[in-house]
């Protein structure tokens, strides 16, 4: 499915014609005016992917921006499915016309839109609309995923971070020191200790999906892709998995599971969690989403830690997750453009992202947030919220902890995640895997890069 997506992405780019590197519009950025002598409400269409709590949150916040109008512009918003089943809706558009106002789209599609020359940057609308939102207030962290050649291409709207979870009686019971748990070593030996002083728990279990290796590169501080994880002009052009601080990366944790101190869930994050819920695993790497489903299944005893490095603190850290806001260009009118910015700049506002997380379980994005009185009573009752919010605030944005930018992100994960789940297993040494992994990566960016006329 991931490596047929990549495809048919890459072909909509030759479609269209309209990649210039940057993601920018080639006409003139609309500026407030447009709006205001707009004659009639101005209707804007957003395109998603959140399901659940997510969606409902985000219909909420969209409410009540429509009533703050007064009438002047009217959003109208549409689950589009999945992330997977949204961007082949909207590739889909780009062919035909009629693509959305706004789309919110998952980071591993950043490449792609950036590559389809649809949309207007982010940083271009912000600068031609001054009084809206304050690009300076937006996490660093969630606002390097999103930027390209040194400027902003989207706003995040839902930001996901890994996390450690702990189960902290049978940490205790194994006599742990949680100290020692700020590094991916420090991690591994706790997961033998606890598995060796209590034979019927595993160590730890992650998702063993593509989020999670490309996590593991972040954390020894080496981009995923080359060069530069393509972030800069020319984007990337294969696939790194097998430098010296990434053996080491997945060595660590690869061993775990083939000596039997870690429980193989799959690729299922939800599998993951039921398992650590269920007192089957001591520790868990999975996403700070995770928080809400460890609420829903009634857990208690348990603490949420940072993710931990393996690389130097300094360029080594956790890269963001969730999904952001484009500003279509590419069929729609100026003042539509212009209203579609006052809801991003609406949804990304202190107030709407504080409401929205405590609904979502996903990090604000907005840093005001910190200062509201309000959420730091809610961080006083929720803990790791608190430790989500720190671990944003402490990650360092550099090109490793940036993620990969390639429109080719789908069918590397493609690639990669059935080398590394048999280098897990046992199945396949590990660096036959990773050099696996690596070449069937890179052909399929180079194979993106080929249909798409880079």
């Amino acid at each position: 499915m991931a490596g047929s997506l990549t495809t048919a992405l890459a072909l909509t780019l030759t479609g269209c014609g309209a990649s210039d590197g940057g993601g920018t519009a080639t006409d003139a950025v609309p500026g407030p005016s447009a709006l205001a002598n707009a004659e009639k409400p101005v209707t804007v269409t957003l395109w998603h992917g959140l399901g659940g709590p997510a969606g409902q949150a985000l219909q909420d916040e969209i409410d009540a921006f429509n009533k703050s109008t007064g009438g002047k512009i009217v959003v109208k918003a549409s689950f589009q499915g999945s992330y997977a089943d949204a961007i082949a809706k909207y590739t889909s558009a780009i062919r035909s016309g009629g693509t959305p106002s706004v789309m919110v789209s998952n980071d591993i599609t950043s490449g792609y839109l950036r590559d389809a020359g649809q949309t207007v940057a982010a940083q271009d609308m912000a600068a031609a609309n001054p009084d809206d939102l304050d690009l300076d207030k937006l996490r660093p962290a969630a606002r390097n995923y999103y930027t390209a050649d040194g400027k902003l291409l989207a706003v995040p709207l839902n930001t996901s971070m890994p996390l450690l979870y702990v189960n902290d009686t049978l940490l205790d019971q194994a006599k742990v020191d949680r100290s020692t748990l700020g590094t991916l070593s420090g991690v591994a030996a706790a997961a033998r200790k606890i598995h060796g002083a209590l034979p019927g728990v595993k160590g730890i279990d992650q998702p063993l999906d593509g989020w999670w290796f490309e996590q593991l590169s972040a954390a020894a501080g080496v981009p995923y892709c080359t060069p530069d994880n393509g972030r800069k002009a020319g984007g990337a052009t294969a696939l790194s998995l097998t430098s010296g601080p990434q053996r080491t990366a997945f060595g660590i944790m690869a061993k775990l599971y083939t000596d039997g101190v870690g429980l193989d869930t799959g690729d299922d994050g939800n599998a993951a969690l039921s398992a650590f819920a269920a007192g089957k695993t001591a520790m868990m790497f999975n996403s700070s989403g995770a928080i809400g489903g460890l609420t829903e299944a009634g857990m208690k005893g348990y603490s949420a830690l940072p993710y931990p490095v393996s690389g130097s603190p300094s360029t080594a850290g956790a890269a963001i997750g969730g999904a952001a806001m484009w500003v279509d260009r590419t069929g729609h009118s100026a003042a539509e453009k212009v209203a579609s910015w006052k809801l991003i700049s609406y949804l990304a506002s202190p107030g709407a992202q504080e409401r929205f997380a405590k609904a979502s379980g996903y990090a604000p994005i907005n840093t005001a947030v910190d200062n509201s009185p309000t959420w730091k009573g809610f961080l006083a009752q929720h803990e790791p919220y608190a430790v989500l919010g720190k671990q944003f605030a402490d990650a360092p944005a550099t090109t490793a902890t940036s993620g990969c930018l390639s429109g080719a992100m789908p069918g590397v994960r493609d690639a990669v995640v059935p080398q590394m789940q048999q280098a897990f297993s046992g199945k396949k040494s590990l660096d036959s895997a990773l050099k696996a992994a690596q070449e069937a990566a890179t052909a399929k960016i180079e194979d993106y890069r080929k249909q798409a006329g880079q």
